[in-house]
């Protein structure tokens, strides 16, 4: 049996990416995202993968766009 060492938290509960399945290797870096299915919950993912639909994230960046103060 190959010797982990515990990621922590989210990722060591789940040892797979939320978003694409493969398995988080010992010391890699992770990223966590809040989604809601009628529950608040957390997952853990791979830096750069998303549960949000690509859809989704460019309607919300162009309502943040149109408000006043906020980067283009």
């Amino acid at each position: 049996m190959e010797d982990r060492r515990p990621l922590g938290g989210a990722a060591d509960r789940q040892r797979t990416c939320g978003v694409c399945g493969a398995e988080f290797r010992p010391d890699e870096r992770t990223e966590v995202e809040a989604f809601t299915d009628g529950e608040v919950r957390y997952v853990a993912v791979h830096p750069g993968h998303t549960t949000h639909s690509p859809g989704r994230e460019q309607a919300a960046a162009r309502k943040l766009r149109k408000m006043p103060g906020h980067a283009a």
